[in-house]
Formats: structure tokens, sequence, C-alpha cells
């Protein structure tokens, strides 16, 4: 492990030391939690393309921009068109 120091607003230190002790762990213990539940819910809200999946569904061209439209029109084949 490597230690390392932070700086709390006093109205948070003195939450998270009430809650420590009500727990009956060391406020460390607490943080090393709170960072590891941060590092997770990151990762998992799109820290990747695979969290992007099936959360959109596609357009209609009659939905698109005039300029989304043109760009689109580049990866038809010219017999498409």
């Amino acid at each position: 492990m490597i230690r390392t120091q932070i700086q709390l607003p006093e109205a948070e230190y003195a939450r998270l030391r009430a809650e420590a002790q009500r727990q009956g762990r060391s406020m460390a213990d607490c943080i090393r939690e709170g960072i590891g539940l941060y590092l997770a819910s990151a990762q998992a809200d799109g820290g990747d393309l695979l969290g992007l999946a099936g959360r959109f569904s596609p357009q209609t061209a009659a939905d698109l921009k005039p300029h989304d439209a043109a760009w689109i029109d580049t990866f038809r084949s010219p017999s498409d068109r």
C-alpha cells in the first residue's frame, strides 16, 4: 500500500469520523472503500465503449440534421444515393 494524505472540510471529517466509529472501522478503511466504489462506478459509467452498447436507439434519416445526413451519405454506395 502507498501512504498518502488528503484534506477534508471539517464537516465531512466529523461525519466520516462519526460513521467510522459507529461501524467500528478506521477512517482510512472507509476512505479506501469510498475510493473503490467511485472507481468501479466510473468504469461502469462508460469507461469504455462497451458501456454505451444498447443505451441509444438509431435515428431515422428524417431526424438527422442536414450536416449529419450529408455525412451519412458519404458512407452510401453511389447506387444507393
